[in-house]
This record gives structure tokens, sequence and C-alpha cells, in this order.
């Protein structure tokens, strides 16, 4: 007789649950440019930050060392540049971090769609074992019943005899 044959775990949705594995790590590999760019969006705020410091420090000892109106004047309008700047770069920070809130909410739902796909999977194949388990069992069943119908009938021509 035919040993009990177990065939393989098919789950017809696979491609979608591989798909929806590709967009999670597409929203990933998104998420951590928003960061980046966050980052050095912040890096170049503190850059900027820091020169209007210096040239005030620079302007302040300027004045009490006595200098000039037009040194003076001139190290105003590069504060005004700056701080031009700095304004320009703190609304550049916020949209980046508003990309930032975007991306991760981009990546909790790619990662709940794929949750939801592989909890999917992840049910089929319990239902499959089960099926395959109770399959594998009426297998062996109907094997012992028929050895012991063959036994029985055995017995039966020998206790004949």
């Amino acid at each position: 007789m035919e040993a009990f044959k177990l065939t393989g775990f098919n789950f017809r949705f696979q491609k979608i649950l591989d798909l929806k594995e590709n967009e999670k790590g597409v929203a990933q590999l998104q998420m951590a440019e928003a960061i980046k760019q966050h980052e050095v969006g912040h890096q170049r705020n503190r850059a900027i930050e820091n020169k209007i410091n210096d040239i005030e420090q620079l302007k302040n000892a300027k004045q009490q060392s006595g200098v000039n109106i037009s040194e003076l004047r001139m190290l105003e309008e590069y504060i005004h540049q700056l701080q031009d700047q700095s304004l320009s770069s703190k609304r550049e920070l916020e949209y980046l971090q508003k990309n930032v809130s975007a991306s991760q909410g981009l990546l909790q739902k790619k990662a709940q769609e794929e949750k939801t796909w592989e909890n999917l999977k992840q049910q089929k194949l319990n239902h499959f074992q089960e099926e395959s388990k109770a399959a594998e069992q009426s297998f062996f069943d109907e094997m012992a019943s028929t050895r012991f119908y063959r036994l029985s009938k055995a017995n039966s021509l020998a206790e004949g005899s």
C-alpha cells in the first residue's frame, strides 16, 4: 500500500503578502531617508544659530573696542541675513518634521497591512495542518482496520481448517 503523502502548503495570496512586505520595506527606506533629511536640517539650523551667536559676539566686542559705524552696519545686516536664513531653516524643519510624521504613518499602515496578510497566512497554515493531521489519522485508522480485518480473517481461516 502506498504510504500517506503530505502535500505542501500553498498560500494562494502569497504574491499579495510578498507585495505587502515589499511595500513595508520601501516605507522603511522612505522613513529612514526622511529622518536623515530632518537631522541634516537640524544640523543646518544649529550651524546658522551658531553663526548668529558668533557674529553677535564679534559685533559686541567691536562695539566695546570702538569701531566705525559702517562696519557695525555691515555686521548688523549680516546678522539680519542669518536670522532670515534661520527663519527659513525653521520652516524647512517644520516641513521635514511633517514629512517624517507622514512617513511614520505610511510605515505603520504598511506594517499593519503586512501583518493582516501574515495572520491570514498563519490561519490558513494552521487549518491546513489540522486537515493534514486529520487526513493522516484517517489513513492510519484505515490501515489499522484493514490489518485487523486481514488478521481476523486469517485467524478464522486457521480455526476453520
